[in-house]
């Protein structure tokens, strides 16, 4: 579909959202920049990632900045420790707080107003949205979880909890690193054959034999079409993280050193009304 992410500054803060949610239904969705922060050196500016090295009061002042658009706090915020991996957790509860991040990489909610979050740097980030329901979900993969289908899993967890149904789910895409910047080595490229998806995956030749650039965006769109969403319900950012240095973080662009992060956000919200 033509329609994706629209790049806004709203309160000082520049972020990406999705226009055709923001405008006619019940479900929020944010996906930060690295823009109009307050980090700096190699973490400038909006970086919202405190694995990075950054000095955390800055990266806990660029998420307040960054929830407050939403009227939300840091400690609103469900997340996982993200493992690269495929489960998918139910936030059945309007506050449902962890003492240690549960190691998971994809949530669940049809609570209003629980906020569902992840953190990315090239990985791909998914949101989803059924409207009949309603439910949301966000999800992050890398190649790892696009090998183990963590996306198609998202879609099974709520047809399972909350009879879903898969042609109503809508899904976005973030902004990821592109096949354009993406290459990856045999010891990678061997292990899609064995993936339950091996047939949705694109590659691209490499640059040296045994290589290959792999397109997370088409791949994991053939991933949610195989689970039954509907293509024109699935919506891709075209921005590639590691080719845009002065909009996005980029771990593959730094060397996986000093990489900041994005983080989305999605929320089913009271204050606006379904169609």
């Amino acid at each position: 579909m033509s329609e994706s992410l629209k790049l806004v500054k709203r309160k000082g803060i520049t972020f990406l959202t999705f226009p055709l949610w923001e405008n006619n239904t019940q479900v929020s969705l944010g996906f930060s920049t690295r823009l109009t922060g307050v980090s700096s050196g190699p973490f400038a500016s909006l970086n919202l990632g405190l694995k990075s090295g950054d000095d955390i009061e800055k990266v806990r002042e660029n998420r307040r900045r960054f929830l407050a658009l939403w009227g939300k706090r840091e400690e609103d915020l469900v997340f996982g420790e993200q493992v690269h991996g495929s489960d998918v957790v139910e936030v059945n509860r309007s506050v449902q707080h962890y003492a240690v991040p549960p190691a998971a990489d994809g949530f669940i909610t049809a609570r209003k107003d629980v906020l569902l979050g992840a953190f990315s740097a090239d990985c791909v980030l998914a949101f989803f949205y059924e409207p009949r329901l309603p439910a949301v979900g966000i999800a992050h993969a890398g190649w790892r979880g696009t090998l183990q289908g963590i996306f198609f899993k998202v879609i099974d967890k709520m047809e399972e909890i909350y009879s879903i149904n898969r042609e109503e789910v809508q899904v976005v895409l973030a902004p990821s690193i592109g096949p354009c910047c993406y290459e990856v080595g045999p010891s990678v490229v061997e292990l899609f054959p064995s993936s339950s998806h091996h047939q949705d995956v694109v590659f691209y030749a490499g640059k040296k034999k045994g290589y290959g650039y792999l397109d997370l965006r088409e791949t994991n769109r053939n991933v949610l079409l195989k689970a039954g969403v509907k293509r024109d319900n699935i919506f891709v950012s075209g921005y590639c993280t590691c080719c845009n240095p002065q909009i996005f973080y980029s771990y593959r662009r730094s060397l996986g050193k000093d990489a900041g992060s994005m983080m989305g956000i999605i929320f089913l919200d009271s204050r606006k009304t379904a169609l």
